[in-house]
């Protein structure tokens, strides 16, 4: 009578209060094989580094640049363990750096087929880049950005941004805006190779004229 009174009470617990154990998503799983033994919250420069060997890719792939923007990482390098979670819908089954690398040339495919996904990897690259307190980021970054984010779109105009930026030597003092930054990716959608369809006279940043009036001066 005594056990069967525990029993109702709690004091004996049946199997099926017996909590399920539950398997991590591959994903995760890959975060733990991942982590330093110091720290099992945060993936360093070192461990992103073995990442990249063992995707067989350079640091500077535009897949890193992929998996920062699909787990929106706020720092370059790092990864947190909760950034890495925020993943799991669209990364879930990589459980490998192999099978990691072919989710990621999936959805960057998908990225350079669908324009609102492409404006969102583009300004991500922007933040990505910025030094703490400061809105602009400096040129070699923007080039840099620049060709992975939409160069395999219009390599045309983004070449020859890259040599404009490159000798705008007002550029290298100020850097590159948000605004600036994101007009670049309209204006290498709508305006020619030759700039032939450009208005003077359209709401475009100082720096796109610029860039017109010296790709002209290049034609000439």
């Amino acid at each position: 009578m005594r056990a069967l009174s525990r029993k109702l009470s709690g004091g004996v617990k049946g199997d099926s209060s017996k909590k399920a154990a539950t398997t991590p998503p591959p994903f995760v799983t890959l975060f733990d094989t991942l982590a330093p033994a110091e720290s099992d919250q945060v993936l360093g420069p070192d461990a992103v580094e073995r990442l990249c060997t063992d995707m067989q890719v350079e640091p500077d792939n535009v897949l890193l640049l992929v998996l920062a923007w699909v787990l929106d990482a706020s720092k370059m390098g790092y990864f947190t363990r909760e950034e890495w979670e925020s993943g799991i819908q669209q990364l879930g089954s990589a459980g490998t750096p192999h099978a990691l690398r072919q989710q990621l040339e999936t959805v960057h495919a998908q990225t350079l087929r669908d324009i609102e996904r492409l404006r969102g990897l583009h300004k991500f690259a922007h933040k990505f880049c910025r030094e703490e307190r400061r809105k602009n980021i400096d040129v070699q970054s923007a080039q840099v950005m620049l060709k992975m984010t939409i160069g395999p779109l219009f390599s045309e105009h983004v070449s020859n941004l890259v040599r404009f930026m490159g000798e705008k030597e007002q550029l290298a003092k100020a850097g590159v805006s948000l605004d600036e930054w994101t007009m670049m990716l309209q204006f290498c959608r709508e305006i020619d190779s030759t700039c032939s369809n450009f208005q003077d006279d359209g709401a475009w940043p100082v720096l796109l004229d610029d860039f017109v009036e010296w790709q002209r001066s290049q034609l000439e």
